[in-house]
């Protein structure tokens, strides 16, 4: 086999024609990721795949972040470039909806004339949310329709809940044990902030302590505090194990190398029963 194109992310002897196919991945099967992994890694360039084992090996999931109908695309871009700086791997997301947005006009008094409510404005927003969704195809984003689909899915995985809140009952981050036991933290929408369902459900409602005359934060900047909060208090050790920074491993090189599908069917790597794609679930119209 001849290897004669290289571009940023290595050599690619084959077309990009299947860049968007998905790729089955044996759940479990540590030994078929490992294999799958060294026949990709020849094409990404040492330096890249450094990183990429670098970054592997210092990521958590011990704490997840979740955010409830974000609105703001700027924020969820800057959101999104500080959880990944933090090496939190897992991301979810109830989206916002132009009705909802629409809703939250109408409380201000904006109402536009168009059958769904939704100002150009807002269409604009949930537009430019899409590209910042994808702005971190490193980070692992999980999609829900609403915020007792996000809690039940966080509990799944024996998470203590804690939504951001201003209201009677929250209490200070520095309250909450975030070393003792893995949690997910959860930012409700920029305007409004959690929903009412979200503030039932949540196991423990937190604050960041404010010393000024501001009421609250910009998002992607309590996102920030709130993580440097919570990694000062040793919550955010790195912990996958071997197996899964491999299933991360094998997703990056995915990304860098777009025939890495027909050289794994090439080599017999068979992967079955999951999907681990390089594009996942769509989010806002975007396939992460």
């Amino acid at each position: 086999l001849v290897l004669a194109e290289r571009s940023e992310y290595g050599e690619e002897p084959f077309s990009d024609a299947d860049a968007e196919e998905g790729v089955e991945l044996l759940t479990g099967d540590a030994a078929t990721v490992a294999r799958a992994l060294e026949v990709l890694e020849p094409f990404v360039s040492p330096e890249r795949m450094a990183t990429f084992r670098g970054v592997a090996a210092r990521r958590t999931r011990h704490l997840a972040v979740a955010f409830e109908r974000p609105s703001n695309p700027s924020n969820v871009w800057a959101c999104l470039r500080t959880i990944d700086a933090f090496g939190v791997q897992d991301v979810h997301v109830v989206e916002d909806s132009l009705e909802a947005a629409a809703e939250r006009a109408a409380a201000r008094g904006i109402v536009a004339a168009t059958p769904d409510g939704a100002t150009a404005r807002q269409r604009g927003r949930r537009k430019r949310m899409t590209s910042a969704m994808g702005a971190q195809k490193w980070l692992s984003l999980e999609p829900h329709d609403d915020a007792a689909a996000l809690v039940a899915r966080l509990k799944s995985e024996g998470r203590v809940v804690a939504a951001t809140d201003l209201s009677a009952g929250s209490v200070p981050f520095g309250d909450v044990d975030w070393a003792a036991k893995p949690h997910a933290l959860v930012f409700g929408n920029e305007e409004v902030g959690i929903s009412e369902a979200l503030r039932e459900l949540a196991d423990v409602r937190v604050h960041l302590p404010m010393r000024g005359l501001a009421e609250s934060l910009n998002l992607s900047v309590s996102v920030g505090a709130a993580l440097a909060h919570v990694d000062a208090g040793g919550a955010l050790p790195p912990d996958l194990d071997k197996a899964a920074q491999n299933e991360l491993l094998l997703r990056w090189a995915l990304l860098s190398v777009r025939a890495g599908r027909e050289l794994l069917r090439r080599e017999g790597v068979v992967l079955e029963e999951r999907q681990l794609r390089t594009r996942g679930p769509a989010i806002l119209g975007y396939s992460t």
